[in-house]
């Protein structure tokens, strides 16, 4: 819908030809419900602000002056911006602004108009490009802008605000929506979400450095670059909220921490991070196998991680069953013992950790990773022991003058048995097999409980950066 301003400057006849040509929606201010998108290219990096106040009703200022038209261009400095996946693969998107948005096509540059306050666009796919509000398109990508820059860039999709600019794409026959932002904003809305904003402010400021040195980093390796975009939105990459997620705290760490990245030898580093280690973190070969300098284990308190201690029983059939769904079939299970899936002589890590659990059965023998066993058994971290626990039936003396015998109940006939460098005997159905785990997470890089720890006894963000990410250097990226 054209707002009144522009519309006072063109004849009726004019407009009903415009309005037969244009894709604009109903003149209804129903807001959206639902979330995720892609989509930002101004010309040069903004400083967006969160609005004080944020409502939905149509804001009547836009009709007593006259809009200056977005023009939409790639930024000059795309290092300044990401794009971060919304969804994929969905059949409809719904997408509006409280400010009032313009629709651009992003290949032929054609320009579709307008939308009021709130005004929703509805995308479907048909024959190959988008269509608004059931009228087909020439474009398979779509850029939707916000009009006014008085309360910040919102745009709303599917119920959820974000800042900067959503962009529609056919892929298949389904759409991608992607939020195009800058990358501060970004980080403002992923910070929240991976650590709680009542933390301590030096903690807030070593995870906006790490999370912004994560994003870089990724974006560089084109990890999503055949979905659409430079990250996704979810645990994947980094969670990420939008504006609906910022929280102020959380804000001002990456205000005060602005553009600072690390970097190894001049060059963006892969800055994981995670909730817990349980008291020490791991070396990145003996994750994902590939030796990377600056992420050595080192110590930290852990002490007061809510998963600093954990325990998780299974039967040995639940045990049997979870190999079993997992591609792993062993038949009966009779043994376990540490080993190294890798052939080497010792089942622990230099760290301390598990290196890998063999699996002994009837019907084979299997040798798997702690990264696997986590995975397999839904484990909060491979940071873990094994321990059996045999159980045996009794039966209770039967109440005096009673007819009615007592029930079965499982006593433990035998003290529990850790594993260290020894085999563990699993006899029959009656053995338990329970994990001792301590931490949360993969255990790479800076652990977050741990890093509240070293803030709350006074260490600054850069001192906890170092000492999670060894040898590196913090500076204010290019």
């Amino acid at each position: 819908m054209i707002s009144v301003g522009l519309a006072k400057k063109i004849t009726i006849g004019l407009l009903a030809v415009f309005l037969s040509v244009f894709l604009l929606g109903p003149g209804s201010s129903e807001a959206s419900v639902l979330r995720p998108g892609i989509g930002k290219k101004p010309q040069t990096p903004t400083t967006w602000q969160k609005p004080s106040e944020h409502n939905n009703k149509n804001d009547n200022k836009q009709d007593n002056a006259t809009e200056e038209r977005a023009t939409w261009k790639k930024p000059q400095k795309n290092d300044d911006f990401i794009r971060v996946g919304l969804a994929s693969g969905v059949m409809q998107a719904t997408i509006s602004s409280v400010t009032g948005m313009h629709i651009l096509g992003e290949a032929n540059k054609r320009d579709y108009g307008d939308f009021r306050s709130n005004v929703a666009a509805v995308l479907t796919v048909s024959d190959n490009v988008i269509a608004v509000n059931g009228k087909k398109s020439s474009s398979t990508s779509l850029v939707f802008v916000p009009i006014s820059r008085e309360s910040g860039t919102i745009i709303r999709y599917n119920g959820t605000d974000y800042r900067g600019e959503i962009v529609a794409k056919v892929i298949g026959d389904k759409l991608v929506i992607v939020n195009l932002i800058s990358i501060e904003d970004y980080i403002k809305g992923v910070l929240p979400s991976e650590m709680s904003p009542s933390w301590n402010k030096e903690a807030l400021k070593a995870q906006a450095v790490a999370a912004r040195t994560y994003a870089i980093y990724t974006k560089n390796q084109k990890v999503h670059l055949g979905d659409g975009y430079d990250l996704c939105n979810a645990t994947h990459c980094q969670a990420y909220d939008g504006l609906s997620g910022e929280v102020t705290a959380a804000s001002e760490a990456v205000d005060a921490t602005k553009g600072q990245i690390m970097t190894y030898q001049g060059v963006p580093i892969y800055a994981p991070y995670h909730a817990s280690s349980g008291g020490v973190t791991e070396n990145s070969e003996d994750v994902w196998g590939n030796k990377l300098p600056y992420l050595r284990s080192v110590k930290d308190d852990d002490s007061k991680s809510p998963y600093h201690s954990w325990s998780v029983k299974f039967t040995a059939a639940q045990v049997q069953k979870l190999l079993s769904s997992a591609g792993k079939n062993i038949g009966q299970l009779k043994n376990i013992a540490l080993a190294s899936p890798n052939g080497g002589a010792s089942g622990t890590l230099s760290s301390g950790r598990i290196a890998g659990v063999r699996f002994e059965g009837t019907g084979q023998t299997i040798t798997l990773s702690s990264q696997q066993v986590r995975q397999i058994f839904g484990l909060k971290s491979s940071y873990f022991t094994v321990r059996t626990q045999r159980r045996t039936a009794a039966v209770p003396t039967a109440k005096p003058n009673s007819n009615v015998k007592g029930n079965k109940t499982d006593v433990i006939d035998t003290p529990p048995a850790a594993m260290k460098d020894k085999e563990l005997h699993v006899e029959n159905g009656n053995v338990e097999i329970i994990f001792d785990g301590h931490g949360f997470g993969h255990g790479l890089g800076m652990a977050q409980y741990g890093a509240k720890a070293m803030a709350d006894a006074g260490k600054k963000y850069d001192e906890i950066l170092h000492h999670y990410y060894t040898d590196v250097e913090i500076s204010k990226k290019d």
